[in-house]
């Protein structure tokens, strides 16, 4: 007998969600494209919305971590990846765990595994990750490159809601997140796949094979990541990490899957885009 149908519960307002989504891709087209000044200050606050929505969740259980220390260190890995490149990001990721490992100590050392674990995992998820998008951007074609990996993701996020939403019939993780089905990972994949053929032949003149490699290996983290995110919500006992989005919920609700692309994607580009 054919599987049912597995119960996609979306708990979305698609039109305002829709609406906002289209809202956010035009501050970036915007920032991107036209007043390039606003990207770096753009992203470095939704990021640092991003981080204060991660350490609430993690913070919901014992362990506390390091909020303040995160949202200072933050503008400082991406002001450094801006105007130094993948060199002075390094540099100063590996000074901002040295930071959080003094702040820490400082703290006591009750629970100080699980306290420095969880801080310098919440610097490197966000405030790391998403510097390589100023890398990317900074590069040959660094504006194409930015919306290009921007609608990949895109793709695959919409490719995997609606095939999910129709076909979804065999659950993907169920214990981290219910309604991720692998038919849903599927249109996600041939969605993206799609995309990517477009946006290496027209943006970037590029062999079609080299866009359909981009778009396979970014619906797999595209997918890790909102696997990643799903996790942490179930753990902390959250449905979304805040209501700041209308139709999305939190800032890291929409970048989850954005944010392990961005350095997948400086990656791949790099190495497709010589």
């Amino acid at each position: 007998a054919m599987p049912r149908r597995a119960k996609i519960k979306t708990g979305r307002n698609l039109p305002l969600a829709t609406f906002v989504a289209l809202g956010l891709f035009g501050l970036v087209l915007l920032s991107t494209f036209v007043l390039n000044w606003l990207f770096l200050p753009l992203l470095t606050i939704f990021v640092c919305l991003a981080v204060s929505e991660l350490a609430n969740a993690l913070n919901l259980k014992s362990s506390q971590v390091r909020r303040n220390d995160l949202l200072l260190l933050t503008p400082i890995l991406l002001i450094s990846a801006y105007f130094g490149g993948l060199q002075a990001l390094l540099i100063s990721f590996g000074l901002g765990i040295m930071f959080l490992i003094i702040t820490t100590l400082r703290s006591g050392i009750d629970d100080f595994n699980n306290k420095i674990s969880k801080s310098v995992f919440a610097l490197t998820y966000l405030p790391f990750m998403a510097a390589f998008v100023l890398i990317m951007l900074n590069q040959d074609s660094g504006p194409l490159r930015v919306l290009a990996f921007i609608l990949l993701t895109v793709a695959s996020d919409t490719g995997a809601y609606f095939s999910g939403i129709i076909f979804g019939r065999h659950p993907m993780a169920p214990s981290i997140s219910p309604a991720k089905t692998w038919e849903g990972f599927a249109g996600g994949l041939g969605l993206q796949i799609a995309m990517g053929a477009l946006v290496f032949t027209y943006f970037f003149e590029a062999a079609l094979w080299k866009g359909l490699v981009a778009g396979a290996l970014l619906t797999v983290t595209a997918v890790l990541g909102d696997l990643l995110e799903s996790a942490i919500k179930r753990d902390a006992g959250v449905k979304d990490m805040s209501g700041i989005l209308p139709g999305h919920g939190g800032v890291l609700d929409r970048l989850d899957s954005l944010i392990p692309n961005a350095l997948v994607a400086w990656a791949v580009f790099s190495w497709l885009l010589r």
